[in-house]
């Protein structure tokens, strides 16, 4: 079976309207900031004779950079950003439009819930002291850099404001990681894993660069192979070179306190290559 461009185009707009519906079901717009309402497109010329050698260079010019851009996206270590721009480092990036990551797509509990609402990545904490995550299945990504935007959303009055998330880094099982987490206080923290043993590596701090609930979070780990560090947008927070696990997996959670619960909202992740340390 084979649709039409009509056809087509109307299947486009209704996974446009459901993305945008979902959005405004959980408090957002119906579409991101960034995304511009109309897409630009070029003049129309009023005269044609004096415009086509013009329409001819310009098709040689389109052909050549989608040949060039076809062999670039062929070869490892490459990927294709929004901008149309090719980045080396980029390792890879899912803003969850066409999920390409091996999240977990829906999945519901008594205590926890998580999965795909519009183009966002969710994850819900209905009862206190729970902790759940996902991760995103890469185990060999050598030195690295992971970063994500959250939001985690509620009120500051009420049980919401105690809830966290962040990410997970060297993974291994569920006995063993590494996690760097905000809550909606504006607060961060890091703590490890071992065995079932947790070991805190940086207690509950303040940071400027952090915001309460309701506000995006830039948070990022970078990963050398000999030093774990962890950032608010570009500012340090906090380094540790005492590494008792090996390389792992990456992945995002979420939890809650003794008298909290936690809405979060992922908007997209990425993982970029970085110098491995000598």
């Amino acid at each position: 079976m084979h649709l039409t461009a009509s056809e087509q185009a109307q299947q486009d707009d209704m996974a446009l309207d459901e993305r945008a519906r979902k959005r405004q079901a959980i408090g957002l717009s119906a579409a991101r900031p960034t995304a511009k309402a109309d897409a630009a497109h070029p003049p129309v010329a009023e005269g044609v004779r004096g415009n086509v050698w013009l329409a001819v260079l310009l098709l040689a010019a389109i052909l050549a950079t989608t040949g060039w851009l076809l062999l670039r996206t062929t070869q490892p270590n490459f990927s294709l950003l929004g901008t149309g721009r090719v980045d080396e480092s980029i390792l890879l990036r899912d803003d969850f439009m066409q999920p390409v990551l091996g999240l977990a797509p829906e999945v519901v509990t008594a205590d926890w819930s998580m999965g795909y609402v519009g183009d966002l990545y969710q994850i819900l904490i209905e009862q206190p002291g729970v902790l759940a995550w996902t991760t995103l299945g890469q185990i060999d990504l050598g030195a690295y850099r992971y970063d994500s935007s959250l939001m985690l959303t509620g009120s500051s009055d009420d049980s919401s404001a105690w809830g966290y998330a962040g990410l997970i880094i060297r993974y291994q099982n569920d006995q063993n990681f590494y996690l760097f987490v905000v809550d909606g206080r504006g607060k961060y923290q890091v703590q490890a894993q071992e065995n079932g043993n947790w070991r805190t590596l940086q207690p509950w701090t303040d940071s400027p660069r952090l915001t309460t609930i309701g506000g995006e979070n830039l948070l990022a780990v970078e990963d050398d192979g000999r030093q774990l560090r962890f950032y608010a947008g570009s500012e340090l927070l906090f380094a540790v070179d005492d590494l008792r696990l090996p390389v792992g997996d990456v992945g995002l959670l979420a939890g809650s306190r003794s008298q909290g619960t936690a809405q979060v909202l992922y908007d997209w992740v990425r993982i970029e290559a970085i110098p491995l340390a000598r």
